[in-house]
């Protein structure tokens, strides 16, 4: 085998992993002119639905980038957010959930969209990105870090050279095997498995079928005594389906894998439609764990997404939370490569993002056991007890506190002191805390415009209706250290919407949407205040020009 001895090519940032969490990283440095480039060693993006369902926050930030439409036109219809609870999708019905109500928190809504169609929007929204691609068939082997930057060996498997590309940071978007975190000596916390589970992928026309687009799932009533609950996945309400199923508990125990013949056999039964036409498009066997990585950062290396947290599917916390982690770094990195803000705001990754891990891990693995006692009740054939844990299931899938109530309590954010309100998963309680997601509110009769579409690329003020100061204050400040703070001023208090800024006092959001600081009252010295603010989020010695 060669080694490529040229010049390792460079760029800002290197990825490892080119799944929706990857390919959301780069679009985020794409957004932010950082030179990047995306190592993926499979073919092409995923054919298999795989995560299934981008929660609100994720199409809040999808509509930032202008791909929101696009993604919802390749998912369920809304309102589909549903559980049905059946003898066959096609037969006796015991009960289903009801959608979660929309509270009108958000300009936009969860869609229930497969991973592969996420993967390929956001993989046709990079397209001629001038600042770096994604390179497909390129297998990630190690690294080595300096204080000069990172070198990476990768395996080039369409001619079999070895390649070194050269990065000034290293993200780990490669999944829960992660070569990248197994070279940064990393640990997984918790059980690596709770279960080994089997994906049947099959196409099937069931488009005949009552309500069958508007039902996200149907878990099936098994038949015989031992026989597992399987549970049969919408991917697009018409002819493509995802079965999936538990068959071992440390082990797959099937002896031997299923042919494709029983899978269309499998999938006529939980249809009970026996004449059914039935095509086998993929499986896989995956192990549902419930872990987080001891640390998000090895100096110069970053994880994010399964490579850093690995949750029981029951919820759709995966994917969702990868997203989000890429989010809060992009923005970070950006300002520290840009010479605005000290190495040391990269520590912050850490400190906010790995909180959050543990919390969606547990709310993902309590949804996991709400499963396992919904099979209890399944195999009883008590009405009764289905009826309970089927109403008990919307506390699964009404979550919108979970997806947006989430707050960083320590790191890029300046504390006020206020005590910090218990996160309820069901319910979301808007508010302008320091590290919480900014309130959103419209900003015209049209509703076509939201106040979350303030942030997007730079700091913001948000100033009360009447807080010229803090607004004179911002633009000292960002004219005396250059680094940018746009200004927002609010034309009511917006208290009903969760605002406690008040009439002269004033908010700094952050790119990323999350509070940074907040004030209700005008300081004796407000350009010295914002500055000394400024100066510890961005972690600087001297913010003066």
């Amino acid at each position: 085998m060669n080694t490529r001895p040229a010049t390792p090519p460079h760029c800002a940032v290197l990825v490892v992993g080119g799944g929706p969490v990857g390919l959301t990283m780069a679009l985020l440095l794409h957004r932010f002119g950082v030179p990047f480039a995306v190592l993926e060693k499979g073919t092409t993006t995923t054919d298999h639905p795989k995560a299934r369902g981008c929660d609100i926050r994720t199409m809040e930030l999808f509509r930032q980038w202008g791909i929101a439409d696009k993604v919802v036109a390749r998912g369920l219809p809304p309102g589909s957010d549903v559980f049905a609870v059946v003898d066959t999708i096609a037969g006796h019905e015991y009960g289903r959930t009801v959608p979660e109500p929309n509270a009108g928190h958000s300009p936009a809504w969860r869609c229930l969209v497969s991973q592969d169609a996420v993967e390929e929007e956001l993989f046709a929204a990079l397209a001629g990105s001038p600042f770096g691609q994604v390179h497909y068939q390129r297998e990630f082997l190690s690294y080595e870090a300096s204080d000069q930057g990172v070198v990476a060996q990768v395996r080039n498997l369409r001619s079999g050279e070895l390649e070194r590309w050269s990065c000034d940071y290293l993200v780990g978007a490669d999944g829960a095997g992660s070569t990248v975190r197994r070279q940064a000596g990393i640990e997984m916390r918790g059980p690596a498995t709770l279960a080994v589970m089997a994906n049947e992928y099959w196409t099937a026309d069931l488009s005949g079928i009552a309500r069958i687009a508007s039902t996200a799932a149907y878990r099936i009533r098994p038949k015989a005594p031992g026989e597992s609950v399987w549970t049969v996945l919408n991917t697009n309400g018409r002819d493509r389906w995802l079965s999936a199923g538990f068959v071992g508990q440390e082990r797959d125990e099937r002896t031997p894998e299923r042919t494709d013949a029983e899978v269309v056999d499998l999938a006529r039964r939980q249809t009970g439609l026996p004449n059914l036409e039935v095509k086998v498009i993929n499986r896989s066997t995956w192990r549902l764990s419930r872990q987080v990585a001891a640390s998000f950062r090895a100096d110069r290396v970053f994880l994010i997404g399964d490579a850093a947290h690995r949750f029981p599917p029951n919820g759709g916390f995966g994917m969702n939370s990868g997203i989000a982690d890429a989010h809060n770094l992009a923005w970070k990195l950006r300002m520290v490569l840009s010479g605005v803000a000290g190495e040391s705001l990269l520590a912050t990754y850490d400190q906010e993002r790995k909180p959050i891990a543990e919390s969606n891990a547990d709310f993902s693995l309590g949804n996991q056991r709400r499963f396992l006692m919904t099979d209890e009740a399944l195999r009883s054939g008590n009405r009764d007890q289905i009826e309970f844990w089927i109403r008990d299931t919307e506390n699964h899938l009404h979550s919108s506190g979970q997806s947006l109530g989430f707050s960083y309590e320590e790191g890029a954010i300046v504390p006020d002191g206020t005590v910090r309100q218990p996160l309820h998963p069901r319910y979301y309680l808007p508010t302008d805390r320091p590290g919480a997601r900014f309130p959103h509110f419209w900003l015209d009769l049209a509703r076509a415009k939201s106040s979350l579409d303030w942030f997007d690329m730079e700091f913001v003020l948000v100033a009360g209706p009447q807080a010229q100061g803090w607004m004179e204050a911002a633009k000292q400040v960002s004219e005396r250290t250059g680094v940018t703070i746009r200004v927002q001023q609010l034309d009511s208090p917006h208290e009903r919407e969760g605002c406690a800024l008040g009439l002269r006092g004033a908010v700094l959001v952050r790119p990323d949407g999350h509070v940074a600081w907040r004030t209700a009252w005008l300081a004796s010295d407000p350009v010295t205040t914002l500055g000394d603010v400024l100066q510890q989020l961005l972690c600087l010695e001297e913010i003066t020009a």
